[in-house]
């Protein structure tokens, strides 16, 4: 039995959101992901792509990927939503133990068109899933999704950052997160605790579009681990958070500077 690759550190994280304008390239991002979990490669961290894991999942005939999507009509017309049925089935199926890896990935398409039930439904297999269960929803728009989805799930964005957030100051701090430097942290932080809001949300977003780069296999970052670039992101979601409900941007760069290590 194949099982997650070495190098796929994703334990303690189940859910993610892939949220793209293009459908195509979110789902392409989504089997990557799978890859991740089911790759007998990836020694470095990253699936290797090749590997008859990995060909098998980006084929779309790996039986420990399930694919959930909208339903057909009678007439061969997809429906406009993903019903509470098709999430109950495949949270029943979530507890049969995978069948020849270590790992059983679920991708639900479209997961931006699931109805309040279907949300509801998922946010329970979400809250409490099998150890060997992963869920990847692929939206348009993580917006649609109820706020305690959202919750569940660390997002990854494809499109949408802004680039010119990717800035020394982001790097640094990434660099300073990855060889786990605590003083240097606090050093950083402590030089920073003086900006503005707006400037405040610029580094923020910086750091997000450096950790999405780096999860999503298009920048490399000695050191850092893709637990930890999952549980950083988390953590900038949660600092943006609170700027958006104006608490001060002192109090922000606390925060950060406390959870980081």
């Amino acid at each position: 039995m194949s099982g997650i690759g070495r190098g796929a550190p994703f334990s303690g994280t189940h859910a993610y959101v892939v949220t793209s304008p293009d459908a195509e390239a979110g789902g392409k991002k989504a089997l990557e992901l799978a890859c991740g979990f089911l790759c007998a490669q990836a020694d470095s961290g990253r699936p290797c792509l090749s590997c008859p894991e990995c060909r098998r999942v980006l084929s779309g005939f790996h039986p420990d990927v399930v694919r959930i999507s909208r339903e057909t009509d009678e007439k061969g017309k997809q429906k406009k939503d993903i019903r509470v049925g098709q999430i109950r089935r495949m949270a029943a199926d979530a507890y049969v133990r995978p069948s020849q890896a270590e790992a059983k990935v679920y991708i639900i398409e479209d997961a931006d068109s699931m109805n309040v039930s279907a949300q509801n439904a998922a946010l329970k297999i979400l809250e409490e899933p099998p150890a060997y269960a992963v869920f990847i929803l692929c939206a348009e728009s993580a917006e649609a999704l109820l706020p305690t989805v959202r919750s569940r799930c660390v997002p990854i964005r494809l499109a949408g950052e802004r680039p010119e957030a990717e800035n020394a100051l982001a790097d640094r701090y990434i660099r300073l997160a990855a060889k786990r430097d605590e003083k240097g942290v606090c050093a950083f932080f402590g030089e920073n605790e003086s900006l503005d809001a707006e400037r405040a949300a610029a580094l923020i977003a910086g750091i997000r579009a450096s950790l999405s780069a780096f999860v999503c296999f298009r920048k490399d970052c000695e050191g850092l681990t893709r637990e930890d670039a999952f549980r950083l992101l988390s953590l900038c979601d949660r600092a943006g958070a609170y700027l958006r409900l104006n608490v001060g941007v002192k109090h922000v760069m606390g925060l950060l500077c406390a959870l980081t290590i």
